[in-house]
């Protein structure tokens, strides 16, 4: 008798956790932020000369859109493979897309819990590492709010480095791609 209570006690609980989990996906509770298949969200940011830029300025390329930030050490060591991939695949010949963009979303301007800024310079920490680490393109980028940013925020960055890799329609393709993976996965765009 206690066996068949047992079993039907977890039966109970596996069906209220099915109900509950299909009315949070219906009710679209559930955000894990933005997934591949996702239209990217559009932004317009400053550059570090003050020119306002879109990501939909770039649409009909394929578009490596880079989460990152100065003192961030591991996006630092990660800035080499995302600059030989830049050089090898921007002047590329890709089967549906115009052309390789990188564009660089930095989160420097890290305040402490009051508000107060951690880093005495944030613009000048940010061009320094842009220089520092030869990040050869032009489209950069910051709102100079670290985890403050609205671009962060739109697209649920929660650790950096972060990526999307964005299709010349301005889909998301792939996630969070480092190294050898985010080669590949460009190789099989091109022709």
């Amino acid at each position: 008798m206690k066996r068949i209570t047992n079993i039907l006690f977890i039966t109970c609980i596996c069906l209220c956790f099915s109900f509950i989990t299909k009315d949070s996906m219906l009710s679209g509770t559930q955000n894990d932020g933005l997934n591949i298949g996702d239209k990217a969200p559009d932004f317009s940011i400053e550059s570090p000369e003050g020119n306002q830029f879109k990501l939909s300025d770039f649409r009909g390329k394929v578009v490596f859109l880079d989460f990152w930030a100065s003192w961030c050490g591991p996006c630092r060591r990660d800035n080499p493979n995302i600059v030989s991939i830049y050089n090898k695949f921007h002047q590329a010949v890709f089967k549906t897309a115009d052309g390789f963009e990188v564009v660089s979303i930095s989160l420097d301007g890290l305040t402490d819990r009051k508000g107060n800024l951690k880093q005495e310079n944030a613009k000048q920490d940010w061009l320094t590492a842009i220089e520092e680490d030869g990040l050869v393109w032009k489209n950069h980028g910051s709102e100079l709010k670290a985890w403050d940013s609205q671009i962060v925020k739109q697209y649920h960055i929660n650790s950096i480095p972060g990526n999307y890799l964005i299709d010349e329609k301005g889909i998301i393709i792939a996630k969070d791609l480092k190294g050898p993976a985010l080669y590949a996965t460009i190789k099989r765009l091109t022709e």
